[in-house]
């Protein structure tokens, strides 16, 4: 039956690399990575892929300045995926950050013509060193190996730290990231895909595809797993979740 797998980089018949994989992991007793329930050896159970393939994704448009640009995303904020986002991001569970790289993965391709490079929205020194890794860019690989597209992991940087977006009202975001992405030289005339995980308001996206043109880029399009639809934005009065303070 269909498998999905981040070793072997699709949904397939499995081939003898996804059967030894398999086989260890329901020797392991892995569970599901997306419920935490039994998965038989599968990275997702069965009820999780069948709600996942009925899950639909989507597009919205993100506006920078004149123009916009398409962002692709796999499902609306509180579905069965933006649980593993959360575990993938505080949890240290950088397993399910390369099984939701898949899932960006099997979006449509978001470009037409020349190939474009996949930069991942990256963090600050202070944050990665305390978080030992950076899910983008875990997602952005495995995307990239869908997509047959490289990944240029230190073309963008952010220079200083800042206050977690998830704490801020949506008229403050901007003003928190302004100015905390610098880009190299070497994106002069790139065509860039973005990729990040949550996005509510747009403003980390809108901040560092400024810091890619800056440079000469081209953002022609960004992909995330989760979209924050306007009704659910977090509002001056909002509980925050426990894990994004």
């Amino acid at each position: 039956r269909p498998f999905l797998s981040t070793l072997c980089g699709a949904i397939r018949t499995e081939s003898p690399r996804c059967t030894a994989y398999r086989l260890v992991r329901r020797l392991l007793h892995a569970p599901c990575m997306v419920c935490g329930g039994k998965s038989h050896g599968s990275e997702v159970c069965a009820n999780c892929f069948e709600s996942l393939a009925r899950t639909p994704g989507g597009v919205s448009g993100l506006s920078l300045g004149k123009d916009s640009i398409p962002v692709l995303w796999r499902e609306a904020y509180g579905g069965l995926l933006t649980e593993a986002v959360y575990r993938s991001k505080y949890h240290g569970d950088w397993g399910t950050a390369r099984l939701l790289g898949a899932c960006l993965g099997r979006l449509p391709r978001p470009w037409l013509g020349e190939d474009p490079l996949v930069i991942p929205v990256p963090l600050s020194g202070r944050r990665l060193a305390s978080r030992g890794y950076n899910q983008s860019l875990i997602m952005a690989r495995q995307a990239a190996r869908f997509w047959r597209l490289d990944v240029k992991t230190l073309w963008l940087e952010k220079t200083r730290d800042t206050a977690r977006q998830a704490t801020l009202r949506e008229a403050a975001r901007t003003q928190n990231l302004g100015g905390s992405f610098r880009g190299s030289e070497k994106l002069d005339n790139q065509r860039v895909i973005l990729i990040d995980d949550i996005m509510t308001t747009g403003a980390t996206l809108r901040e560092a595809a400024r810091a890619v043109r800056a440079c000469g880029g081209h953002v022609i399009a960004a992909a995330v797993i989760a979209h924050v639809p306007r009704h659910q934005r977090p509002t001056p009065h909002a509980r925050i979740r426990q894990a994004d303070v």
